[in-house]
């Protein structure tokens, strides 16, 4: 009976490590598309990133901040009717 006990044994343990792998294999496929999806998050902040320098390169960063044009329009005196834009 040693022998038909020992081979239920080795099944049973066969079993068990099936199962294992199929969880393992599970939760590896869910880490999987974890990581795919922090890397499209990543890609599109780099992107981001990129584009903020490429715009603070462009408008020279670095040099003094350029005015605001509500702060660069010049305030009309009090009492003078507002002039028009045209």
């Amino acid at each position: 009976m040693s022998a038909v006990g020992d081979a239920l044994k080795a099944v049973r343990n066969a079993i068990l490590l099936e199962e294992r792998i199929t969880s393992q294999s599970r939760k590896l496929e869910q880490l999987a598309l974890s990581v795919v999806e922090m890397d499209k998050r990543l890609s599109a902040l780099e992107g981001r990133m990129e584009g903020f320098l490429a715009a603070a390169s462009a408008f020279g960063a670095g040099t003094s901040r350029r005015a605001k044009s509500i702060e660069a329009a010049q305030k009309d005196p009090p009492g003078l009717p507002p002039t028009q834009v045209g």
